[in-house]
């Protein structure tokens, strides 16, 4: 058996085993039972994809076709310096939209 793919977590590990698996390719996904050992913390890098040493390049092919199908991650390569994620966006919007009623409205009771 030989280690193709290491995993940041073991759902992707099982999804490039069964991708694996509907190409011929028997595969065993080995660690992802470590991660609940971890309590709430992320534990990565656990979980690995193994195949038969025969079958190892073909897997390696496959596993490359798929992530270089995958959308790029938008933490890589882009720059995040002064963004903020939009639902923290609407979070400040709503709280400045709520300090000016509040401040109105208690105006209003104290004439």
């Amino acid at each position: 058996m030989k280690c193709v793919f290491q995993a940041r977590h073991m759902i992707e590990a099982h999804m490039l085993a069964n991708l694996l698996d509907q190409v011929g390719i028997m595969a065993q996904v080995h660690g992802d039972m470590l991660q609940g050992g971890m309590g709430e913390l992320p534990a990565a890098g656990l979980a690995t994809v193994w195949v038969a040493a025969n079958d190892e390049t073909r897997a390696r092919e496959v596993i490359a076709e798929f992530e270089a199908s995958q959308p790029a991650d938008p933490g890589e390569g882009a720059s995040t310096i002064g963004a903020a994620p939009l639902a923290g966006q609407g979070f400040m919007a709503g709280l400045i939209v709520g300090l000016v009623i509040g401040a109105a409205l208690v105006l209003m009771l104290l004439r």
